[in-house]
């Protein structure tokens, strides 16, 4: 048996020899490289790396209806708060994040570079809801997503791209790239997940600033309004120019920025179907020496509808905000208004792609109409079609010192439809409602804070109206904390 065993050994000993000291091996690759896998790769001593990190934890405790955001206005659903605003209850949960971005370039070199940003997010110590997540669950699938953008999984890669600098103060950028308009966030915002895979080209002339974009959205998505995909690649071009302007001795930033989606004809989007344009003239300036405001005034025309059935429509949407010193303390207003229609018409529609898309953006003041960190893990999502009805808003929010390192925020809103709605019985009407809420922001250490905020809505019967309880609650109330550390 010993024998029988060392003549075994040196059988696998003679074999791996062999294997080791053949000239034809079955898998030649040497040890992976960078050097032998990409000819550009470069030593670390003569890149430049700059790193950025932040992490959070949010607890949320509300009894804010689940369900579905269609068209900004919850609809039933399956999520924690039940189904409507007849049937909802309270619950609470939490959720982690972290990011992380990295920036590289050359160090001898500063017209080129890559960067990259990746995130980690879901439950902590348990479940919460799939609305929480800007990106949902699923991430990518091959029925097609309700990740309208990048297509990336809910961990991993933010988004990515590289920068190019060929002629001085004019930057391209081409690839995953977080957008948003110039128009006051009140399109698309790219804080709030809306990252598309497209170029975008941006500098100076002069004192002017410019920005020409193209965007593409793939044919099977399923997000917002969308139901079954459109079987098309979609499209947005993006163009926005700004410039100084004096009037006398005041002194003024006017621009004009005109975007367009394509996204084909299809037979599965709600609001928003063919070709949309918005046309905008902004304006900002200071106020009363050591304040400032802006403004936008906007055009949308497009096609509302389904397939063959849709209608043309021409919106109308309005803004001026104001940010005031008042001592220690900063005040700041703002009153926006879009156009819409009543129920089953559309001609007069303000719609935007955050609608279309069902995406969100943070535009506003509120916790709970609308999207407001650390709140924006549990909202309505409010945006500025409401559902075809149009909206008019009033905000206010104080910001003020307490002691050395704890500030306070409060904040009020109210809200209301454009145009009247009836539903069933309850009759016509547009009041939404009014929010009134208050954060208190500690700052720990350096980089590290911890906000503790409280929100409550009472529901007007626009909202209230649309279910068909016996009982309607009124309330809505949402408590909310952020931990957060970032360097």
């Amino acid at each position: 048996m010993h024998r029988r065993n060392n003549r075994q050994t040196a059988r696998i000993f003679l074999v791996l020899l062999l294997l080791v000291g053949s000239p034809v091996r079955a898998d030649q690759l040497p040890f992976p490289e960078p050097a032998n896998e990409n000819a550009y790769a470069v030593p670390m001593e003569n890149l430049r790396l700059r790193l950025w990190a932040q992490y959070r934890v949010l607890y949320n405790a509300s009894n804010i209806p689940g369900g579905i955001n269609n068209g900004s206005l919850p609809s039933a659903g399956t999520g924690p708060g039940k189904l409507n605003y007849g049937d909802t209850t309270g619950y609470d949960f939490f959720r982690q994040r972290m990011r992380l971005a990295f920036d590289i370039r050359p160090k001898d070199d500063d017209h080129v570079g890559g960067y990259m940003q990746m995130e980690f997010r879901g439950g902590f110590g348990g479940s919460s809801p799939a609305a929480s997540d800007p990106r949902g669950e699923s991430g990518a699938n091959a029925d097609g997503t309700p990740n309208a953008f990048n297509r990336l999984q809910a961990r991993g890669v933010r988004y990515g791209y590289v920068y190019f600098t060929p002629i001085e103060n004019h930057t391209l950028v081409v690839g995953i790239l977080p957008t948003l308009d110039q128009v006051g966030r009140v399109l698309w915002d790219g804080e709030w997940d809306f990252f598309v895979g497209g170029a975008s080209l941006g500098g100076k002339f002069g004192e002017a600033d410019y920005r020409v974009g193209f965007y593409r959205f793939a044919s099977d998505l399923k997000a917002g309004t969308i139901g079954q995909g459109f079987g098309k690649d979609g499209d947005m071009w993006v163009t926005d120019y700004n410039t100084p302007l004096k009037l006398g001795s005041y002194d003024l930033k006017v621009g004009g920025h005109y975007y367009t989606m394509n996204l084909g004809k299809t037979e599965n989007i709600s609001i928003g179907d063919t070709h949309e344009h918005w046309i905008a003239l902004t304006a900002s300036g200071s106020l009363f020496t050591t304040g400032a405001w802006n403004s936008y005034l906007m055009v949308n025309s497009g096609r509302i509808g389904t397939g063959t059935t849709g209608n043309n429509h021409t919106g109308y949407s309005g803004k001026f905000e104001g940010t005031l010193p008042i001592g220690p303390a900063t005040l700041n207003l703002f009153a926006l208004y879009s156009s819409g229609d009543k129920a089953g018409q559309t001609s007069n529609q303000f719609t935007t792609p955050e609608a279309i898309l069902g995406t969100n953006g943070y535009w506003g003041y509120s916790h709970i109409f609308n999207a407001n960190a650390p709140g924006d893990v549990n909202d309505f999502g409010i945006n500025l079609n409401n559902g075809g009805a149009g909206l008019w808003t009033v905000q206010g929010q104080l910001k003020f010192p307490i002691i050395p390192r704890l500030t306070g925020t409060l904040e009020s809103a109210y809200f209301a439809a454009a145009r009247s709605r009836d539903f069933g019985t309850r009759g016509a009407t547009t009041y939404m409602g009014t929010e009134t809420g208050g954060m208190l922001t500690y700052n720990l250490a350096k980089n590290l804070n911890l906000d503790v905020g409280f929100a409550h809505a009472f529901m007007g019967d626009f909202l209230a109206n649309r279910t068909q309880a016996t009982n309607v609650e009124r309330s809505i109330y949402e408590f909310f904390t952020r931990f957060q550390y970032a360097l």
